[in-house]
């Protein structure tokens, strides 16, 4: 035992996330200086300040550069002091150990023809950080410098770059950021005269500096047209919303109080017919299952129903033989045919031939799928008795109400209100579930299960002389839903076996033999069979395996920092 919970133990260990074990650390502050040279490489700086709580390693700077370029001559210090790097692909290693302090560690590196050139200008279009960064940064500030002085400069930049450019001195391009998420993007784009470059080739012939133009002005139009929506979309979902919120209430607070009026009339209904024992309406099996659930004790209860009903005739406490197979439902065939074919033998069935039959590991699983076919037959006949109401007109409105609110759900997420698009995506499903899931309980669904449960609590309350007056079918009827339901009530076996055997007496052996001795000696045998299968199944197990998706900076570049 302890060498498997060992195995469990490290197994559960592989399957915990590595981020479990991540050093705890924040990125307080982050610059970094791209100097574009005459040659079309770029010199790049970055200064990275960390705090860490707990023991570290290192940082990590992943680059990843786009389509064309190339990453070279990485190095880092911190304070003047050289650091080791450890390179794997496009991620660099610096290593600096030490535990719950505050550094600063400077990188260097060169980006080789990160520069594309043009007739009249030459562009700067680089993703210093992409979606795969799982870092943020809290302050982050890029600053790009020309070769030379210029004023004749363009720059612009996407997602959380977009009008954070700042225009300094001599064409100088700074990029106040601020606060950036972990996996989000940000492009920066800008772009001199070209003729600021004479060492580079030229990329194209053509002149940009008008279609440069053209996208800034078409990115600031659509950020204008986006806030003149949000505007719109705002007003739409402080009408909109609570006028849709009330109609599903109000849809909610009818079905309430039309429920409370129906659980009235159904108890005014058992008050007024006053029975000892319910009226049987479905099978026994099915009310077992309807106002519990199926157990060993249930599989018990139901061939103890085929003994009252004549099907089975009980010769010895835990011997049965079957009489005749012309059953009311399709339940009780299977369950003949489970118990007398599959486990018994020449039509007898007793738990001598249920545990010789268990024994062998290859009948398991026939004797789960048994269990299951009887179970879903059961289910079957409760759904096919009306215990529920189809109610269309109420659906239909809950299913109108859902498709009022998928606009709404389209609207809020392109004009991002996160919170007003998360309720309506409630709404939504809690409508469409609505719409074809409601079937609350018809009449004589809320009967059936308020009478029996009124049984079940007045049981003790019954007195010997009462049994009496009622005929030997409801008092069978009553020992045998008891049975079945005791394991999923707050029945105790020894204490009403004991009330059984005051209350019958030796006027009615049999029903007292079904209490004392063959629902306990059965559901011994059928709780045995499902132990054995749920052991079975746990000797074995799967696991599985996820996979990740790819980044978004320009060009297929990117990346992100972190800390080992």
């Amino acid at each position: 035992m302890k060498r498997k919970a060992l195995f469990f133990l490290v197994f559960l260990i592989f399957l915990i996330p590595t981020q479990v074990f991540a050093v705890e650390f924040s990125i307080t502050n982050t610059t970094i200086d791209a100097y574009l040279l005459e040659n079309g490489d770029i010199d790049v700086t970055e200064v990275h300040d960390y705090s860490f709580e707990g023991k570290f390693n290192g940082i990590t700077r992943e680059i990843i550069p786009k389509k064309g370029a190339e990453i070279t001559d990485f190095i880092a210090n911190e304070n003047g002091k050289s650091l080791k790097v450890e390179k794997e692909s496009h991620l660099y290693k610096v290593h600096r150990k030490g535990k719950s302090e505050h550094i600063k560690v400077e990188i260097q590196y060169t980006i080789k023809n990160g520069l594309e050139k043009n007739a009249d200008m030459t562009e700067f279009y680089w993703p210093f950080f992409d979606k795969r960064n799982e870092s943020s940064y809290e302050n982050m500030t890029i600053t790009i410098h020309p070769p030379k002085p210029t004023d004749d400069v363009i720059a612009f930049g996407y997602d959380k770059a977009f009008q954070k450019e700042i225009f300094k001195e001599d064409g100088v391009v700074q990029y106040k950021l601020g606060y950036v998420p972990a996996k989000a993007n940000g492009d920066i784009r800008m772009a001199y005269d070209s003729s600021l470059f004479p060492a580079m080739k030229l990329n194209s012939n053509s002149n940009i500096k008008e279609n440069l133009l053209n996208k800034k002005e078409a990115l600031e139009e659509n950020a204008k047209k986006f806030k003149e929506g949000q505007k719109k979309a705002s007003t739409f979902g402080i009408i909109a919303l609570p006028i849709v919120l009330g109609l599903f209430i109000g849809m909610l607070l009818m079905e309430y109080i039309r429920s409370k009026r129906l659980d009235a009339l159904v108890n005014q209904q058992i008050k007024k017919e006053q029975l000892l024992v319910p009226h049987q309406k479905m099978s026994l099996p099915a009310t077992i299952m309807y106002t519990g659930r199926l157990t060993s004790e249930s599989v018990t209860a139901a061939l103890l129903d085929l003994v009252r009903k004549g099907n089975v005739n009980q010769i010895a406490d835990d011997d049965f033989r079957l009489i005749n197979r012309n059953v009311e439902h399709h339940h009780e065939k299977i369950m003949i045919e489970w118990l007398f074919d599959d486990i018994g033998k020449d039509g007898q069935f007793c738990t001598e031939y249920l545990n010789e039959y268990i024994k062998d590991k290859k009948n398991l699983p026939t004797y789960n799928q048994r269990f299951e076919s009887w179970r879903n037959a059961v289910k079957k006949e409760i759904e096919n008795f009306g215990i529920n109401e189809n109610k269309p007109v109420v659906k239909g409105i809950f299913a109108g109400l859902s498709f009022l609110v998928l606009p709404m759900i389209i609207v809020f997420m392109n004009y991002e209100f996160y919170f007003w698009m998360i309720v309506t995506i409630v709404l939504f499903i809690f409508g469409v579930g609505k719409a074809v899931y409601y079937k609350p309980l018809s009449f004589e669904g809320r009967m059936i299960k308020s009478e029996w449960s009124d049984f079940l609590t007045r049981l003790n309350e019954i007195k010997s002389s009462e049994w009496q007056k009622v005929s030997r079918d409801a008092r069978m009827r009553a020992v045998i839903y008891e049975l079945g339901m005791a394991s999923t009530s707050s029945i105790n076996s020894q204490s009403n076996s004991e009330r059984w055997q005051s209350e019958l007496g030796e006027a009615d052996h049999s029903l007292l033999m079904y209490c004392l001795v063959t629902g306990p000696t059965l559901t011994s045998g059928f709780n045995d069979a499902n132990e054995k299968y749920r052991n079975l199944q746990a000797a074995s197990y799967s696991d599985s395996s996820v996979s990740t998706g790819g980044g978004g900076g320009v060009g297929g570049g990117g990346g992100g920092s972190g800390a080992f």
